[in-house]
């Protein structure tokens, strides 16, 4: 039981995950063609985010 309640959360945060990455990408378009740097401040933010839902963490 304890095992299926981990994996819930851990599914729950996974969209979390990719709900904030999704506005970080969109965020990062927006801005592509009046202030490079803060797009490229939400393009890395958004990487990160990427990287830590592709880690075995959230894929096991």
């Amino acid at each position: 039981m304890k095992k299926m309640a981990k994996a819930v959360k851990r599914n729950l945060n996974r969209r979390v995950l990719e709900k904030k990455y999704k506005i970080l990408i969109e965020k990062a378009y927006n801005f592509k063609q009046t202030d490079e740097s803060l797009s490229d401040f939400f393009y890395f933010e958004a990487y990160k985010l990427f990287r830590k839902m592709n880690s075995p963490e959230y894929n096991s």
